[in-house]
């Protein structure tokens, strides 16, 4: 559900309403709320009935209207949308557009069809969603056997996390996920009293979609996560362009983290080797543990927690 009050996004034919209509799954809700004092505005009528325009053309259903408050449902409709882009009501963007990065990518005044396969109306309710083979796992050459290993995968290693860290499971709340893969990490915790914020790099292949279908997230805020596990996530950025220093993402995980928070860090020797070197700058306790990879070779884990300290 997207809620908006005194939503601007009527302007500059609606490019910013679109972007709700791709980042919103079907059947999703778009709440829009004025202000009060937007009833004496001369402009709010003309805002209105743009409103209107541009989420008929999307095909969006209006199912609620009270005041300056209205919500609207977004249906899986692309008959609708296939007549409406004839009668030039809106355009339909380039599926090729989809593969591209989002990274600095302008937004595009178009819509997106909604691919019927991937429907999540399809999929089974929650927990058997969790461990579903999706249409969204075949599309990214993903088979049943990879899913499957990689699901057991994690389950053993999130077992192996809480015994290393030695807390009670209600320590730890708030969980970011920052090179999330296929969520197996988030399954892998689902019957635990978490929430997992899944990530995938810009610069890694795409695998949203199939993180979607199985998990959910919420948003990053400053000390609002408990632990951040990080899977070969430096050794990703290290012979990049992109200006992500190492010390730089380090600085970005203290941020985030809060005081007594857990960090885990896999990656490359060398990586592991530098971070150790650079934590206790950041006040960072640090252990080294090893455990066996997806490839059944045993690797380096550094075990990072956030210090609890106060300027006297």
């Amino acid at each position: 559900m997207f809620s908006f009050a005194n939503f601007l996004g009527v302007g500059a034919d609606g490019i910013l309403l679109k972007e709700v209509n791709r980042l919103l799954r079907s059947d999703g809700y778009f709440v829009y709320s004025a202000p009060p004092a937007y009833r004496k505005d001369k402009d709010f009528p003309h805002i209105w009935d743009k409103l209107v325009h541009l989420t008929s053309g999307m095909c969006w259903k209006l199912i609620a209207r009270e005041v300056q408050t209205a919500i609207w449902i977004k249906q899986e409709n692309n008959s609708c949308l296939q007549h409406n882009t004839e009668e030039k009501l809106v355009n339909i963007c380039d599926s090729q557009d989809d593969f591209k990065p989002s990274w600095k990518t302008p937004l595009r005044n178009c819509i997106t069809l909604s691919d019927t396969s991937s429907n999540t109306k399809k999929l089974p309710p929650r927990p058997q969603r969790l461990s579903e083979y999706s249409q969204s796992l075949s599309r990214l050459g993903i088979d049943r056997e990879k899913f499957l290993a990689d699901t057991i995968y994690w389950q053993d290693q999130v077992r192996h996390y809480w015994r290393l860290m030695d807390v009670n499971e209600k320590e730890i709340r708030n969980v970011m996920d920052m090179s999330a893969s296929l969520g197996g990490f988030a399954v892998a915790l689902s019957t635990w009293p978490v929430w997992v914020m899944n990530v995938v790099p810009v610069t890694m292949n795409n695998t949203l979609s199939a993180v979607y279908d199985r998990g959910v997230s919420h948003s990053p805020r400053t000390r609002s996560y408990d632990l951040l596990h990080a899977n070969n996530l430096f050794s990703h950025y290290k012979d990049r362009d992109e200006g992500c220093l190492l010390e730089d993402i380090m600085l970005e995980m203290d941020r985030i983290l809060r005081p007594q928070g857990f960090i885990i860090i896999r990656d490359e020797e060398s990586i592991i080797s530098r971070i150790q070197h650079l934590a206790p700058k950041f006040l960072w306790d640090v252990q080294l543990h090893y455990l066996e990879d997806d490839r059944k070779k045993t690797g380096s884990a550094l075990f990072c927690r956030k210090r609890f300290w106060a300027i006297a």
